[in-house]
């Protein structure tokens, strides 16, 4: 029984992830400029009509729940029916957390690192990490990288293939500890498959 609940969930999962990919490539159709090596959370939100004013550079993330709004209606009520559009245009190796909203008439980048829930509605210079409401620049971004990397070998470190097949107590308890030391990470999710695009080609279609 546990089998087939399992092999439902996962053909429910890839129908999920066809449409969404469906949803991307008609924004494509649309105008919307991807580079290569892009990825694309489920749920991030791609302004349709306006698509063909976003562009997403190379080997940038967009993650869940974003939202790219190349429009401002705030305009609309208050001067005859106006809205105010504008480009947005995230450049190379940028990564937009979980459920940030980026507004009209943006740059973002290269090399940005934007926080979860941030509202970003001014350019962020190149070699910067933002956040909050609006987005403030908290750290360099290869300062930022680079205190990391230096960090993970003296860090704890749990394998998230292990964590998927089976989080036990004993395991729960080894990462509440860890955390409570300090910085701890994970390894082994890739963070790309299956919401990569252009992985392969030059050019802004979605990868196959």
């Amino acid at each position: 029984m546990k089998k087939i609940i399992r092999k439902i969930s996962v053909l429910r999962g890839e129908i999920r992830h066809q449409r969404y990919r469906k949803t991307i490539e008609d924004l494509v159709s649309r105008g919307l400029k991807l580079g290569k090596s892009v990825n694309i959370g489920p749920t991030a939100w791609i302004d349709y009509d306006y698509c063909y004013l976003i562009s997403i550079g190379d080997n940038s993330s967009i993650s869940k729940g974003v939202r790219l709004i190349a429009h401002d209606a705030t305009t609309f009520k208050f001067t005859g029916e106006y809205t105010r559009i504008g480009k947005i245009d995230i450049k190379e190796n940028c990564f937009i957390g979980e459920n940030a909203i980026i507004l009209p008439g943006v740059t973002i980048g290269p090399n940005v690192l934007v926080a979860a829930g941030s509202v970003v509605n001014k350019d962020i210079a190149p070699n910067s990490c933002v956040a909050g409401v609006p987005a403030r620049f908290y750290a360099k971004f290869d300062e930022f990288i680079s205190h990391h990397k230096e960090n993970i070998p003296k860090a704890k470190v749990f394998d998230f293939c292990q964590m998927q097949r089976g989080l036990t107590d004993e395991l729960k308890n080894r990462i509440m500890e860890a955390v409570q030391e300090g910085d701890a990470y994970v390894k082994g999710y890739s963070g790309r498959f299956p919401w990569a695009w252009n992985e392969d080609a030059g050019q802004a279609v979605p990868a196959k």
